[in-house]
Order: C-alpha cells, then sequence, then structure tokens
C-alpha cells in the first residue's frame, strides 16, 4: 500500500483541474484515434478500389492475345500473364470436374454481360463467394462500348463488394477465362462498418470521460452529502488535493464543534450540581417562612431554575452518548408512553395499530376481493435508541396534552418504517412559525412565563433526536382544529 501510496503522489496530479484536464486529454486523443483509423481505412479502402482499375486493360489484353494463341498452348500462355496476387488467370473448360465443384459448393453467379454477335464481346459471369453480387453496383447509366471500358468499370465494382470474387470470360471456343485477385477482389471491411466502428469508438470514449470525471469529483460528492469521518478521509490518499483540504477542515471544525458542546454541557453540568446545595439550603430555608403564599413562590421559582437547567442539559446532551443503537420493539415503547399519561388521568388515547394490507382478486373458487391483514408477518421490531426516542414521543404527547387539552396516538407499521402520529384538539401552530418551533429556546408564547410558554426546548429535542435516527417531524394543522404532529422513523439504519 505504501508503494502504491508513493506512485500516486509522485506521478499523479493532486490539483482536480489538472486531472481533469490530463484525463480529457487522453480521452480525446482517444477519440481522435478511433476517428482516425476509420477516416484511414475507408479512404484506403477506396484509394485501393480506385486502384484496382488498372486489372480491366490487362484482363482485355490478355482475352485477345489468347484468343489467337492455338488452343493446346492456351493453357501453357496462360500462366505467364499472372502478375502475383494482384491478378492471376487460370483457363478451364465446361468438363473441368474441379472449377464446376468449386463453383456450385460456394458462391453465387450474375452473367454481367450477355453474348454479343460479336465475339469480340464475349459472356462475362461474375461470381461472389459466401453471398450474392449487388447489382446497385453493377448498373451503370452510361454503358460501356468496348471490352476494355466494360472490364475497367466490371473490376472497380467487383472491388467494391468487400467481398472474394472472380469473374470468368467464354473464350470463342468455349473454354472459360477465370480471373481473380487475391489483392482487390477480397473480404474486407466496408466503409458501413468501419463508420459503426468509428462511431462506437467515440461514445465509448464519452462515455469513458464521463464516468472518469464522475470519479474524479466523487470525493466532492461524499463531503457535500456529509459522509465525512477523519480517519477514512485521511487514508484517501487519491482523493484530490483540493477535497483532502475541505475534509480536513470539516473534520477539524466537527471537532472543534464537539469539543465547544462538550465544554458548555460540561459548564451547565457543572453550575446545576452547585446550585443544588443553596438551592437544597434555600428549600429549607423556605419551610420556615410563615407566609403561606411566599414560601409556595419561592418554592416554585428555585423549581423553576433547576428544571431550565436541566432542559438545557438535556438538550446539549440530546440523550444520546450515553445509549447505544439496540434493536427493540417500537409497538411497546408507544403503549408504555400513553399508559404512564392515562395512569395519572392525562386524556392519552392510544388508537389501534395500523398494520398494512394486502388486496387480493378474484379467483376460480370466488369472485369477491379479500383484503389479508400482514400484522402477523410486520412486526414492530425496529433499530435504534429506546430512550430517546421515548423522550422524544414523551415531549410530544405531553405539548398535546398541555397546549391541545388532549392527545391521540396512531401507531403506523410498515415494513421499511413506522408513522407515529400525535393528534391534538388546540388550537395548531401559525403556518409561519412551523420551522420556528423546532429551533431551541423559541416559545410562540413571548410572555417567558413558565407556565404558560414553557422552556421552548420540547420540540428541539424531539427534533434533534428524530434527526439522529434518520427520519423526520412534520407538523399539520388539521382542517377544523387541533394539530397533528407525525414522526417518520426508518426501522433499519445505519447510526453511528
Amino acid at each position: 500500500m505504501s508503494v502504491i501510496n508513493t506512485i500516486l503522489k509522485k506521478w499523479f496530479p493532486e490539483k482536480v483541474r489538472l486531472r481533469i484536464l490530463i484525463f480529457g486529454f487522453c480521452c480525446g486523443m482517444l477519440a481522435t484515434s478511433f476517428a482516425a483509423i476509420g477516416v484511414g481505412a475507408i479512404i484506403s479502402r477506396r484509394a485501393e478500389i480506385a486502384e484496382a482499375t488498372w486489372i480491366g486493360p490487362v484482363i482485355a489484353r490478355v482475352y485477345e492475345e489468347l484468343s489467337h494463341v492455338p488452343e493446346e498452348r492456351r493453357v501453357l500462355a496462360t500462366a505467364n500473364f499472372n502478375r502475383a496476387d494482384a491478378v492471376q488467370f487460370k483457363l478451364a473448360n465446361s468438363e473441368d470436374q474441379d472449377y464446376q465443384d468449386s463453383t456450385s459448393l460456394v458462391g453465387n453467379s450474375k452473367v454481367v454481360t450477355n453474348a454479343s454477335t460479336l465475339w469480340r464481346t464475349p459472356k462475362i459471369t461474375l461470381t461472389v463467394f459466401g453471398g450474392k453480387p449487388r447489382s446497385r453496383l453493377l448498373k451503370t447509366n452510361h454503358p460501356p462500348e468496348d471490352l476494355t471500358a466494360r472490364l475497367t468499370f466490371l473490376v472497380s465494382a467487383v472491388a467494391r463488394h468487400d467481398q472474394s470474387s472472380n469473374i470468368v470470360l467464354v473464350m470463342p471456343n468455349g473454354d472459360e477465362l477465370i480471373v481473380s485477385s487475391p489483392k482487390y477482389w477480397r473480404d474486407r471491411t466496408t466503409e458501413v462498418q468501419w463508420l459503426l466502428i468509428m462511431i462506437s469508438g467515440m461514445l465509448f470514449t464519452a462515455l469513458l470521460y464521463v464516468m472518469g470525471t464522475r470519479k474524479i469529483l466523487r470525493p466532492f460528492r461524499y463531503l457535500g452529502d456529509g459522509v465525512i469521518s477523519g480517519e477514512k478521509v485521511f487514508s484517501h490518499i487519491s482523493w484530490p488535493k483540493e477535497a483532502r483540504e475541505i475534509a480536513e477542515r470539516l473534520f477539524l471544525e466537527q471537532e472543534e464543534k464537539a469539543e465547544v458542546i462538550e465544554e458548555r454541557t460540561r459548564m451547565l453540568t457543572a453550575i446545576s450540581h452547585d446550585l443544588r446545595t443553596p438551592a437544597t439550603r434555600l428549600r429549607l430555608r423556605a419551610e420556615f417562612v410563615e407566609d403561606e403564599e411566599l414560601k409556595n413562590k419561592i418554592l416554585a421559582d428555585l423549581d423553576l431554575m433547576l428544571a431550565m437547567t436541566r432542559d438545557a442539559i438535556d438538550f446539549l446532551k440530546g440523550g444520546l452518548e450515553t445509549e447505544e443503537v439496540e434493536y427493540f420493539e417500537i409497538v411497546s415503547l408507544v403503549q408504555s408512553i400513553c399508559d404512564d399519561f392515562s395512569d395519572v388521568g392525562m386524556p392519552v388515547t392510544f388508537l389501534p395499530i395500523q398494520y398494512p394490507t394486502l388486496r387480493t382478486t378474484g379467483t376460480v373458487f370466488s369472485s369477491q376481493e379479500k383484503s389479508v391483514p400482514l400484522d402477523s408477518l410486520t412486526k414492530g421490531v425496529m433499530q435504534g435508541r429506546p430512550r430517546a426516542l421515548k423522550r422524544a414521543i414523551t415531549n410530544l404527547v405531553a405539548n398535546a396534552v398541555k397546549y391541545g387539552f388532549q392527545a391521540k396516538v396512531c401507531l403506523t407499521i410498515e415494513p421499511s418504517r413506522a408513522l407515529i402520529e400525535v393528534i391534538d384538539r388546540g388550537p395548531g401552530i401559525p403556518e409561519d412559525e412551523m420551522e420556528n418551533v423546532l429551533k431551541p429556546f423559541y416559545r410562540l408564547e413571548k410572555s417567558r412565563n413558565r407556565e404558560t410558554g414553557g422552556s421552548g426546548l420540547g420540540l428541539s429535542i424531539v427534533s434533534s433526536v428524530i434527526q439522529s435516527h434518520q427520519g423526520t417531524v412534520d407538523l399539520i394543522n388539521q382542517p377544523v382544529q387541533g394539530l397533528n404532529a407525525t414522526i417518520y422513523l426508518p426501522r433499519s439504519n445505519n447510526l453511528s
């Protein structure tokens, strides 16, 4: 691993701009190579086809000369006209069994020029091995008049077939002059195939560039999504320098933030602890106050002071540091909260649990539709921190009872999540205050009276706990009267 890191540090650019430029240049060179290979192959093919036209006059001259050679000497004379693999001649008669077998097994023939009254215009047959001659390539708007012009046009058309072929000319005595050209009349890649190869290569290069650029920029996406931890970030030596610097700064800010919160928590904890002793003395001294009304006010102020300090500490801690993630039964948790309120005479009602149902259509045995509840298959087991969730749900129910006069709690169990609804009959929350009530120490009641407005931390703790469980809290006013507070909790998540 150290060798790989050393290579990456030494040869791989650290700046993201240089990485994108170099990768883009390489992809551009690759796309240019595909284009150059395709265009070069097409030009080479066309040049080869144009070059093959010289074979036409050669075939015409050989045909003329062999026509004047005695029949017993034609076979030997034919071999003298061969020019390596550029053009080869072979003389065969209709009784040549080897030639008949070869033409009958492979290829399809097409008559290009029919027999004419002039012996100078022989019958010419084209054979394309492994395919059929394409009539479109053999048509012309200006038919050649003499044999040389006709063969010149024909050899070019044969080369454009891009398949192994030969031409057969019938001699005046019935013998067949077989002409082949391994160099020009051969199987080769067509222009359309080269064009498809070129386009495919360029599309592949474009896809490679998009995927590579996303790979280079992926660390920034991780940072944008908040996926960061100190040990993991510093081990990514392949990350761009800018991404590593941002990750280091974020990690340092997280450490500083954690230290500040921990210091504030320790300070408030120490203050709360230090206040208990004088508060206890004041409580004892208040017992000696003869004025009952004054004594009650003193005790209420002491309780208010300690409760506000305790709420602030609870909000800063969030109740999450000392609690491990575990599996628990959400039904039992919500049921126990409602029972605790009901036992002390609070108007809290736990509605029947809602489970998903499966609707079945009619069958051959019955045409009626049925709804099958899945309560036996969908249990209420989920993953999280039960004590923190209990505190959050308790705060919602307590707010509903305090400000909404009653609370109806509904629990819905789904395969992937759990929905907890707390419904009251109070005045609700103004629409422009929905987001503000989730902020810490924010109260709709501006008098700062503890009895009427609370400390302003109840919904803040709810929001903090639910967000730590990767869930959401929605506050919706009822159409007529009341507020519906809904908690959406995933039943399985990755909590740290």
